[in-house]
Formats: structure tokens, sequence, C-alpha cells
């Protein structure tokens, strides 16, 4: 699987490094008259003040901005030690324009130091992407990433930890720019492990241009770690207690130093605490059995299943790196980061067995416990090179390689009792060990560069994936594990994809802006198990496209539309069972196939603002999640995924701030959402078993925050899901409020946050399944999620500002396809 594709491209990028561009150009004088070398400058518009772009000075003072659209606008200047300055507004149509000389004005008349905070609103929605501001929030306090998910607008998270947006299953999660190679309980590990008190904000893109990868029909969840911005040494430090049904606790520190030619920085995180779920299914399930005549027949069997579980978080994250500013143009970059989580999984269950007929009169009972024991180490290494010069040319280059150990081991006692738990009638005693590896290796660069009045960018990408997987499962016979050969499997997964696109973005005039991209991927992977070879080898192409049109200075229109693939996560494509008890578990499914999705949106603007945005989706080949009942075993029933289904997704979504007074303001999301699915459920016994389902469903999301005396401020946001559907289950509403207390003290470097979870004691979830043939059930449970948390964080060192580099590293869509035990 060797590719010709990364040379060629960095060729064609290197060589047109040449070709100009229009400009907004100028000089920045400090107040003495000298040049302003390695200030900043920033153009913002007139209308909201918002931020458009930067550039940073030349030893001379000099800068170019490139870019912007017409326009209305002002300028900023500011330089550490030196003052800062804004321009008058003024036009700009499209060409090149000079300004007259920004002087600096000096600081050293200023009276007293004033400190202005600035607080951002809980949710800005912006034509590409919808984000949840968490930095700085009261109700954030003590949540993990999981649960900020299930806060976010338009986001769902069902009973089996999965993440859905409007309605669609496929979502990328990505950190810092970097995807997830995770998936299943993994990717909930390690989002449970990432506390709120290290998140920055949430982005939700919906709609990704040609530049992302084509992954995720349901777009991107970018979550953006906090960063330090400040000049000099400087850092934080962080502790927090939560107390549910245990108490739990964590901690944080981060130190950074940034000088003129280079930040290095560095953070560590740990977390250790235990999370209790439980969970309650009600199965009728049909038999072809013995009766208990002794006769053949056929019959219906009631399975009454309660379970507690509790899985231990012992989280220990670590990050570290260096820019060195080469000079004006070009930066280099190294960033090590990675985790330790060496916690469990625990749980306990009791079901009840009868015959449906008589539901009343239990005949036997299962006990069954599973002890799982899982250690897991990530570790990720990215080298960067970043060219930009003032002309507008930009060159970035990322080398990646990610490592992930994942070792794990269960216990798995059942033991079959009479109905009145007086004596063993059978039992079967499991063992199992599942170790994984996963290495990932990618290489990307993307470029960008002025053209027909126009931005051109285009790129590549190649990725190499190898997975090592392990199921070796034992029979515990007179307390001696026998592996049994049958069951036990492993499977090796080599896959490459070779990735390069083309984007363009343009306006036309000062009422249109049209960008459109294509992405062309080619996929080639091979899986060797003990008893299957599965191979593919498929090439697409990904359109994607944004058209905004200005109606006036206020109204507009903004049109986007993207295809994108999602693939199915590596470990999905592992035949392995993971088992709750002898009678319910989970299985890979290796004839799974990519899906595809189609996704068109319209958003009219006010300000600038999408107040509302109107969406529709196809996706073809939709693998869901569904139960199926054990042609071995016909009491069992197990969890896979399976391509059923053909859905269509309409959405329309509404978000609006909400300032009620100067001390009270809020915000409002309310996304709504149409899904029709027609799926094939037909067997060998249920032949023509066709699901032709439409339902409705919505979300919401809501924030207040009130300023209150004597520097205090009271936070009160909620979250409700109506009814809707997770793969085959039919769910129930739910939703939680949160209420939250915040105080500065320490002359404001320090903040005491406390918060009470789910105040009414209603985020629990229940649902139905019909549409599993030969199988129908009912199923609730409850999460952690009525806590008291107390926090205090503390801030020294250097306060002065300066943006620090964002950058994105290549593992991208490969991140978040591994799927964990």
């Amino acid at each position: 699987m060797k590719s010709n594709y990364f040379l060629p491209l960095v060729v064609v990028v290197l060589t047109s490094l040449g070709v100009s561009a229009q400009k907004i150009a100028g000089t920045v004088l400090e107040a003495s008259g000298q040049p302003a070398g390695y200030a900043t400058v920033t153009l913002h518009q007139v209308t909201d003040s918002v931020l458009v772009k930067g550039a940073i000075t030349g030893d001379d003072g000099s800068f170019e901005i490139q870019g912007a659209a017409v326009g209305r606008y002002f300028l900023k200047a500011n330089l550490m030690g030196a003052g800062g300055e804004s321009t008058p507004a003024f036009d700009y149509d499209g060409g090149n324009k000079t300004i007259e000389a920004i002087s600096l004005r000096s600081d050293e008349n200023k009276l007293a130091e004033v400190t202005v905070v600035a607080r951002k609103p809980p949710v800005e929605v912006k034509a590409d992407k919808t984000i949840l501001n968490v930095e700085g929030t009261v109700n954030s306090t003590g949540l993990n990433a999981l649960e900020l998910l299930r806060k976010a607008p338009g986001v769902t998270v069902d009973n089996n930890e999965n993440v859905s947006v409007r309605g669609k299953n496929a979502v990328k999660i990505m950190i810092d720019g970097r995807d997830v190679p995770l998936d299943g309980k993994e990717l909930a590990a390690l989002l449970k492990g990432t506390q709120a008190s290290d998140i920055a904000n949430i982005e939700i893109i919906s709609n990704p241009s040609a530049k992302y990868d084509a992954a995720g029909n349901a777009g991107i969840i970018n979550i953006r770690m906090k960063k330090n911005k400040a000049f000099g040494t400087n850092g934080n430090f962080g502790l927090e207690g939560i107390y549910g049904e245990t108490f739990k606790a964590g901690g944080n520190v981060s130190l950074n130093h940034r000088a003129k030619k280079f930040n290095a920085f560095g953070s560590f995180n740990a977390h250790h605490g235990d999370w209790h779920n439980t969970q309650y299914f009600h199965r009728e399930q049909y038999l072809d059995d013995l009766r208990s005549d002794g006769q053949q027949g056929e019959d219906w069997r009631v399975f009454e299943q309660s379970n507690k579980e509790y899985s231990e978080n012992r989280y220990r994250g670590y990050r570290a790196g260096v820019d060195w500013f080469l000079n004006s143009k070009h930066t280099a970059g190294v960033l090590v980061n990675g985790s330790m989580n060496p916690g469990g999984w625990h749980s306990s269950s009791i079901t009840k067995i009868s015959d449906l007929h008589s539901i009343n009169r239990i005949d036997s009972l299962l006990v069954a416990t599973n002890d799982m024991e899982n250690d897991r180490n990530d570790l990720n290494i990215n080298l960067n090179y970043r060219f930009a010069d003032t002309a507008g040319h930009t060159l970035n280059i990322d080398l990646d390689k990610g490592s992930y150990r994942i070792r794990g081991a269960s216990f798995q006692p059942n033991y079959y009792r009479s109905a009145d738990n007086s004596e063993i009638l059978r039992e079967a005693i499991y063992r199992n060990s599942t170790p994984t590896d996963i290495n990932i290796m990618t290489a990307r660069v993307d470029y960008e560069q002025k053209l027909w009045k126009g931005t051109l960018g285009l790129g590549g990408k190649i990725s190499d994936v190898e997975t090592f997987n392990t199921f070796d499962f034992f029979n515990v016979q007179n307390g001696i594990p026998v592996k049994n050969e049958t069951q036990s499997n492993s499977v090796d997964y080599k896959e490459r994809t070779n990735a390069a696109y083309i984007n363009y973005n343009r306006a036309f005039g000062k009422k249109w802006n049209i960008q459109a991209g294509l992405r062309l991927e080619n996929t080639d992977y091979k899986g060797i198990g003990k008893d299957s070879v599965f191979t593919n080898n498929y090439t697409e192409l990904f359109p994607s496209a944004a058209v905004t049109y200005s109606i006036n200075k206020k109204l507009g229109l903004n049109a986007t539309y993207s295809r994108r693939i999602d693939r199915p996560s590596y470990q999905d494509l592992n035949p392995f069972e993971n088992k709750l008890d002898e009678l319910t578990y989970q299985k890979g499914n290796p004839m799974l196939l990519p899906q595809f999705t189609n996704s068109i949106e319209l958003s009219p603007t006010f300000n600038g603002f999408p107040v509302l945005t109107i969406g529709y989706s196809h996706t073809n080949d939709v693998f869901t999640q569904i139960l199926k009942r054990d042609v071995r075993d016909t009491r069992a029933t197990f969890m896979t995924q399976e391509n059923l289904a053909d859905q269509r997704n309409w959405t329309i979504s509404l978000n609006a701030p909400t300032p009620i007074a100067k001390w009270w303001d809020g915000f409002v999301s309310i996304t709504a959402f149409r899904s029709h699915f027609r799926a094939d459920f037909s067997t060998p016994e249920t032949p023509d078993f066709v699901v032709d389902q439409a339902y409705n469903a919505f979300n919401a999301f809501a924030e207040q925050n009130i300023k209150l005396p004597k520097g205090f401020g009271l936070q009160i946001s909620g979250w409700y899901n109506s009814r809707a559907f997770w793969g085959t289950l039919r769910s129930k509403p739910q939703g939680a409020m949160d209420i939250g207390l915040r105080k500065k003290v320490l002359h404001d470097k320090g903040e005491l946050r406390l918060r009470v979870g789910d105040v009414l004691g209603t985020a629990g979830w229940g649902g139905e399944n019909l549409f599993s043939p030969g199988l129908k059930m009912l199923a609730n449970g409850t999460w952690e999620s009525q806590t008291v948390t107390l926090n205090f964080s503390y801030r020294f060192g250097s306060t002065e500002v300066k943006d620090a580099r964002q950058r994105k590293t290549g593992l991208e869509d490969e991140k978040n396809r591994v799927k964990g035990k």
C-alpha cells in the first residue's frame, strides 16, 4: 500500500509561492517615532468589532493583511510595553490599500493598572460552526467532557455513551484539531477523564470544508483545551472535589514561558474517583427450545435484569511543547502529549428468568459479576513547520506519530440459581485477555495563497494505521482457566488512506462570497483474523461549497453543502465478544461498509449571526447499533453494528441571546429535527421484515447569568432531549438543570466555584426496542449526574497578553476510529 502522492504535492505547493495578492498595508510607530517591530495588528469589523484577521509587524514596523472581504473596518495595534492605538473606520474595496502610520500611545502615563475582564457568551453561533464556551462558566465546574457534550446545542449522548448531532450518529471527535482514535467505552473513558477545568470551548462544525478529513456524517466536534496567551513566565493551577455517590477529586497545573523567539509550555492534570451507573433491562425473547415437559416447542421467555456498575477513573494527562519563531515568516514546533489511565470497570447483575405466560412465576435467577481491569497508555508526537508571509502565502506541514497501548482482562462468573436464590443450578465462569496495540503515522501539508482576487487552498495527507488485536477467551473449570480456541481470536489490521484537496474562496462585489472545494480520498485496508480475511479498496470524491449573500448591511443568507464518509471504527470490524454477562454481550462485524452522507444547510443571518439554520441530509448504508438473538443460545442477546438503513434528516435550529438587564443575560438554543429511516431486519425466520419509520424530535439548551452584589455571580443552565431513536432504541425524554455560584478571591487571581448538578434528578434515560425480530426490550438507567462540586483555581505570573499560536496536527481522521473494550 505505497503512495506517490505526497512528493508531487509538496513540489506543487513549494513552486506556487510567488503569486501576488491584494492587501491592507501600513506601518506602526512607537510614541518616540521609532518603528514598532513585532507589534500585533488586528483588523476588526466596524459593525460589531469582531476580529477578522491579524498580522505581526516586521523589524521596520510594517505590516500587511491579506484576504479581507469588501467591507468597513478599523485596525488595532499593540506592542507590549509600548502601548496601543486604534485607527478611524475605513472602507475597503478589495484592492490594495495603505493606511496612514499608526502611532502607539505610551503606557507610562497610566495612573493605575486597569484590568478589563471580558466574558464570552455561553454559546456563539457562526456561519460555519457553533461554539459552546466552557472556560469561566460556573455550571461547567466539576463536569467532564462527556457531560459537557450532553449540554451542547444539538448534541445527544445515548445510554451507551455514543454521541450524535441533530439525529445523525457518526461524529468525528477532535481535541485541539487532532482526531481521537477511540470509540465506544474507550472514547467515553477519555472524555470522562478530560475535565471541564482544562477545556476552553467546544466547537460543533456541521458542514466542514474540503480542507478537513471527510469522515463524520454529523460533522466535527472539536474540543479546544485552554491555552496560555501571556508573555513571560506564568501559569495556573486548580483543585476540585466532587461528591455524588462517592467522593472524587482532581487537580491540574500548567506552566508557560513566552519570549520573542520561542514559547515553551506544559501541563499536567490528574483525576481520581469512581463513577456509578445503574441499568435495568426487561427482555421478552422468542425461543425455539426444549419446553419444561421435555418436548420440542416454541415459546417466549422473559429476562428482567438489574445491573449496577462503576468505572474507576485514574486519569493522568500531560502535554508539553516548544514553538520556535525563527523569524517573522518561519515557525517550527514540537508537541508531545499523552495520557495514562489504569482504571477498571466493575458490574454486578441479577436477572430474573420466567415464561411470558407466567411472568410472575420466576423459575431461575442469573447472578453475574464482571471485573474488568483496563490499563491504557497513549502517546502522540507532532512535528510542525509553518511558513507565512505578508503577501498571503501560508504553508503548514505536520508529521505525527501516535501509539495506543490498551491492556484489558476480565473475570466473569455466572451462577444460575433457584428462584429463591437458595441453591446453584449450574455455573459458567469465564476469563479473557484483550491486549490491543494501535500505531498511527500521518503526514499532512496545507497551503494557501491569493489568486484571482480570492484565496486558493490545496493540500494532502497520507495516513498509515496498524492495529494488533487479541481476544483470548478462557473457560474456568475447577478454578483453572482453560483456553477456548473456538471463541478466541486475533485480528491484525492495516490501513492506508491517501487524500488530496483543493479549495477556493472569493468575494464577488459587496454582496456575494463563494467557497468551493473538492477532496479525493483513497482507502485500502486488510484485516487478517483466525478464520477470516476482510479487505477493501475504494476511492471517493467529496465536494463541498458555501455561498454567502448580503441582502443589506444587517441581513444576509448563508448556504453550505458537503459530502462526507463514515468508516467503521477499527474494533467494530473485529469479531470479538465483550460480555456483560452470559446472556448479554457486544460483538464486532468485519463485514461493515462505510456510510456516505450528503448535507445542505441554509442560514438567514442578522449582523452576521445565523439566528436560524435549516438543514437536510441523506445517508446511505447507515451502520446502526442493533440487538440480535444469538443463534447458538436463543436465550442470549447481543449488540452489534450492521449496514441496515437509508436515512433522511431535516433539521431546524434557533439560537438567540436573551439580554434581560445589564446584570442579567443568557442564551437559548433549540434544535428540532425529523428523521426518516428505512431498515431491513429480515432474517430466515422473519423474511421481508422491513421497518419504514419517521419520527420528530428536538433538544434545547439554555443558560442564564446573573450578577449579584459583592462580586458574586449566579448561573442557571439546563438541557432537554425529547423522545428520539438511539440506534433501534426508542428513547424517552430526559434533561437536567444545574445551578452554580462563583466568587473572585485573592485580588481577582483566584476563583471559587460551587455547582449543584441535575438538581431535579431528571437526567436518567429510558427506552424501548421493538424492531429486532423475536425480541422486545424495555430499558432504563441512571448515571451519577446529581453531584455537588467545589472548585478553586489560581493564576500566577505575567499577564501581558499575546495570542498563542494555534495549530492542528495530522492525526485527524484516524484517532476517532479506535474502539475500546
